[in-house]
């Protein structure tokens, strides 16, 4: 089933740590579960407006988040299967973020298939914003317009 397809018909709710995600056609909706949630959904619409094209490649898009990150707004993609995952890591092919001494950022996601899908016949990270889930200090004030 090709992305597309894949993403027609699809309405998908799940709970992760954070977030409520809900997938509706081709957009997926991330819903805060706290604090930590909405500094999630504001790293993460930071992160892609921010980093270069290279590695904005390597995120599935953000089109729009509250300024409070109660909620993100983003492109959905068809997930990674554990197969998949399992194919990717041992190939060595989930995509590098390539980090860069003494202030660049770290990677923000992990190899793990939950965090991965397809996206326009690319791989994309789903959830990057590993680093934001326990440091205050790398997401913005509550009062920060994060909009794309």
């Amino acid at each position: 089933m090709s992305d597309r397809t894949h993403q027609r018909r699809r309405l998908v709710l799940c709970k992760g740590t954070t977030r409520a995600v809900l997938v509706v056609g081709p957009w997926a909706l991330k819903f805060a579960g706290g604090e930590r949630g909405r500094r999630c959904n504001r790293f993460e619409a930071l992160l892609y407006k921010r980093v270069d094209a290279r590695r904005r490649a390597m995120l599935c898009p953000v089109l729009w988040c509250t300024p409070h990150g109660r909620i993100l707004l983003m492109r959905a993609a068809r997930p990674v299967t554990e197969a998949e995952a399992v194919r990717l890591r041992a190939t060595r092919a989930f995509p590098d973020w390539d980090y860069v001494p003494p202030n660049d950022e770290e990677a923000p996601f992990e190899p793990k298939a939950s965090d991965w899908g397809w996206f326009k016949g690319r791989l994309v990270a789903l959830d990057y914003a590993a680093p934001a889930l326990f440091e205050d200090a790398l997401a913005p004030p509550l009062s920060a317009t994060v909009e794309p």
